[in-house]
């Protein structure tokens, strides 16, 4: 029998879903080398990123927040993690998470999701960990030990791609006290960075969103309580923080304003804008060119009535795969995350997926090979 040359087997393994290619490293000892080499995983995913091909949700089941009545509390308590096809919702599977919930009602968060890597959370246990569920591969980061930190008060999360160094990178940072620790999955080890010059609060969402190179937020100047006038960003590559430039004064004056997630590699913002009398409405802005202020969009604004999340901890998703709608999420406030179509302005919410949890939140994450381990 002919044997095919190494370009083409690697042409066609490279269209081929994470599972199929989890068997296929059984077949032969050049094919597990093939599929475990770091540029055939990076094959892989740039066609899986430019094909829109592999793309998942993550439902991560959710208990009842304390201050959310339920009429159901054995329904509302499944704290089990599942995956389906973004665009056709079917193929739910269930995922085994990288911590085990204990019987304190805490559980874990997803605060992260690049190249088919979640960044997990666990509040029980205060640690963090890097989760690829297309390829069951976990990492659990080691604790911060350096000089006296007190890990419990690195309550700011974010996690990106430093496209320099080729490195996946996790962030924590205190609130008032703008201490930063960055990981880096390279070293598989923490280091302190120059201290933010930016004041967090902690009332609002305060996981970073990725886009451009940078993790983002929304906070203060300092001596300047205002609640979230300054969007920046810290470069992953250099380490550094910057200021993000804002439209004009109604968005730059939006109050429970905070950097909500990603569209189309945009960054977003949502906020509240009142004028005091009879004017209260909540924006969705988009950062359609990064960097340039002319290019800030309001791709959503509804009065509060209209409104139906949480708009303190609400976060974009993802767009729908015609463009014409946006999944939106507010971390399990609300039981299930919800479609928001841009031209009517009407909401529809993500319950109809037979065997999902009963109160979930979502993120979206392509199927790959990257590994979540420290790289060798």
């Amino acid at each position: 029998m002919a044997v095919l040359p190494t370009d083409v087997i690697t042409g066609i393994l490279r269209v081929l879903p994470v599972k199929t290619l989890t068997r296929f490293k059984c077949v032969s000892k050049s094919w597990d080398s093939l599929i475990k080499d770091p540029h055939f995983v990076k094959l892989h995913l740039h066609h899986s990123l430019t094909t829109n091909n592999n793309v998942k949700l993550v439902l991560d089941g959710r208990t009842t927040p304390a201050n959310v009545d339920s009429d159901d509390d054995e329904e509302d308590d499944d704290d089990e993690t599942y995956s389906v096809d973004f665009d056709s919702l079917g193929n739910l599977e269930q995922l085994p998470r990288p911590f085990i919930t204990t019987g304190t009602g805490c559980t874990s968060r997803i605060f992260g999701s690049y190249n088919g890597l979640l960044a997990v959370y666990h509040n029980d246990e205060e640690r963090i960990a890097l989760w690829n569920p297309s390829t069951r591969t976990c990492h659990h980061l080691p604790r911060l030990t350096i000089g006296d930190v007190m890990e419990m008060h690195y309550d700011i999360l974010g996690f990106g791609y430093d496209v320099i160094d080729d490195d996946y990178k996790v962030v924590r940072m205190m609130g008032f006290g703008r201490s930063a620790m960055v990981y880096s999955l390279k070293t598989d080890s923490w280091k302190r960075i120059k201290d933010c010059p930016y004041q967090i609060h902690f009332t609002y969402n305060h996981d970073g969103a990725y886009a451009n190179g940078s993790l983002h937020w929304v906070g203060d100047e300092p001596h300047k309580d205002s609640r979230g006038r300054v969007i920046f960003g810290l470069y992953l590559g250099a380490e550094e923080f910057h200021r993000v430039p804002e439209p004009e004064v109604r968005f730059r004056n939006l109050r429970d304003k905070h950097v909500g997630g990603v569209l189309g590699g945009s960054l977003c913002v949502f906020g509240e804008y009142t004028n005091g009398y009879d004017e209260d409405h909540t924006i969705l802005g988009v950062m359609k060119e990064y960097g340039v202020k002319e290019s800030w969009t309001e791709l959503v604004n509804l009065s509060n009535e209209e409104w139906q999340l949480n708009i303190c901890y609400t976060r974009a998703v993802a767009y729908s795969p015609r463009g014409d709608q946006v999944l939106l999420d507010d971390g399990g406030f609300s039981p299930h995350p919800a479609w928001l179509d841009l031209a009517k302005k009407t909401w529809q919410y993500l319950h109809n997926i037979p065997g999902a949890p009963a109160r979930f939140s979502a993120t979206i994450y392509v199927e790959t090979l990257v590994s979540a381990l420290p790289m060798q």
